[in-house]
């Protein structure tokens, strides 16, 4: 991760788990009359399905599986939020997604230290025929764009991860088979002093949120960053939940801020 900007998770899902999430997938694909979206960064033979948290409970498992969270607990902190929770289903005849990095929206000079850590899922294989993600190893170190470097195609096989830094150059790649979906899971994360891609707080149904692990709450944003960021009143953004649950002051641990550190080695 730290000198390349990404790593391959090998047979790190469940094989149930797979079989359990492509099931969802296709269910929320059929009831919600799923179409292209019509654009290059979201393609037009591609399905893409956001908010998963709330459309099935599956997807719970994902931002806090064992295999990945860990790993992003180390690039970030273990602070970070989730920034989002994508389906993206990418069909025969998709053109390759316009290159670029997750972090493209922060206007931080490059390179910087890690904001974001994005794992897409591989529930299918992922090929160079197929769409398997095109990356540029080592662009999250450097300034510019990778107009004038090669990419490869990140290989996979169903159940296996492919984890990067939000600042490494990379993009869908083109699907050139005749009857092949790569379907894949993008769940993303973001340190967590930095606004998330997707609103968990007013996208997911509080009915919803209730049924979530405490750390999952956390990811999705229901405690304080640092003992201080994102309080309501001075308390926990968990009061709104009314169970009882991540109750915190702000402020009430401000002696541990300078000991905490932002970011951990990778």
């Amino acid at each position: 991760m730290r000198s390349q900007g990404y790593t391959i998770l090998e047979d790190a899902i469940e094989p149930e788990l797979v079989a359990a999430l492509v099931a969802a997938i296709r269910r929320i694909e059929r009831e919600s009359g799923a179409v292209p979206r019509g654009n290059p960064a979201e393609g037009f033979a591609t399905l893409r399905t956001y908010n998963l948290l709330a459309k099935d409970p599956i997807f719970q498992e994902m931002p806090v599986h064992r295999a990945v969270l860990p790993l992003v607990e180390r690039v970030l902190d273990p602070g970070c939020l989730l920034s989002g929770l994508t389906a993206i289903d990418i069909g025969p005849g998709e053109r390759a997604q316009p290159v670029h990095p997750d972090d493209l929206v922060m206007t931080v000079p490059r390179p910087h230290p890690p904001l974001m850590c994005t794992s897409l899922w591989a529930l299918t294989d992922f090929t160079d025929a197929n769409g398997a993600t095109r990356i540029f190893p080592g662009t999250h170190l450097e300034s510019g764009r990778p107009d004038n470097r090669a990419s490869i195609a990140a290989e996979m096989k169903a159940g296996s991860i492919l984890v990067i830094d939000g600042g490494l150059w990379h993009g869908g790649g083109a699907n050139r088979t005749a009857d092949e979906w790569r379907i894949g899971v993008n769940v993303q994360y973001c340190a967590g002093f930095c606004r998330p891609q997707q609103n968990q707080y007013l996208g997911i149904p509080r009915e919803i949120t209730r049924t979530f692990s405490d750390r999952l709450l956390e990811l999705c944003g229901y405690a304080l960053y640092k003992g201080i960021m994102g309080h309501i009143d001075g308390q926990s953004p968990a009061i709104v939940l009314g169970d009882g649950r991540l109750e915190e002051r702000a402020y009430a641990s401000t002696k541990q801020l300078g000991a905490r550190r932002t970011r951990a080695e990778y």
